[in-house]
């Protein structure tokens, strides 16, 4: 077993993810993840001596059950923020926008997943294009990027923490 590649301190958490979307018939495939609240993309940890693109299908398939093929590689994005246990986050996430392998359900799904012994509820939504205001989506610039229609982002800086860089 690998390693994932994340840095925990005091004061701040670094993690280095992967992250697929997946759109169907105008709707993503979103996840709440433990009952969190919120809704993200499906993915996770990048693990060392891993791609980014062998993590992100081997995230999908611990995930979502199913296998995928990257159809375009979408963006880098350096998101600095808080998270839900009010510590400072610095994440570097790789997008790719993914196909599926093999059928994928058009209706609402759950799966329980084991990750490395620890057991994690993932409740996916296929949520409509049009109506992703209606949703807490994070990290909260995935709404701006799906709502301008232009999934090629190449490399962004989000900084809700207010630091130089």
């Amino acid at each position: 077993m690998r390693e994932s590649i994340k840095i925990k301190t005091e004061n701040y958490n670094f993690k280095f993810r992967v992250s697929g979307l997946i759109i169907k018939k105008n709707k993503i495939l979103l996840v709440d993840m433990d009952n969190s609240g919120f809704l993200c993309l499906p993915g996770g940890y990048v693990e060392l001596g891993e791609t980014t693109e062998l993590a992100i299908k081997r995230e999908l398939l611990e995930e979502v059950g199913k296998r995928f093929d990257i159809s375009k590689y979408l963006g880098v994005v350096e998101n600095y923020f808080i998270n839900k246990y009010s510590k400072k986050m610095h994440e570097i996430s790789f997008y790719y926008l993914m196909i599926p392998i093999e059928k994928i359900d058009a209706n609402n799904f759950t799966i329980i997943e084991n990750d490395k012994n620890h057991t994690i509820k993932l409740d996916f939504k296929w949520v409509d294009l049009k109506d992703i205001n209606n949703y807490d989506i994070r990290p909260s610039f995935l709404k701006r990027i799906l709502e301008s229609g232009n999934l090629e982002f190449n490399h962004l800086i989000f900084n809700e923490l207010d630091i130089d860089l």
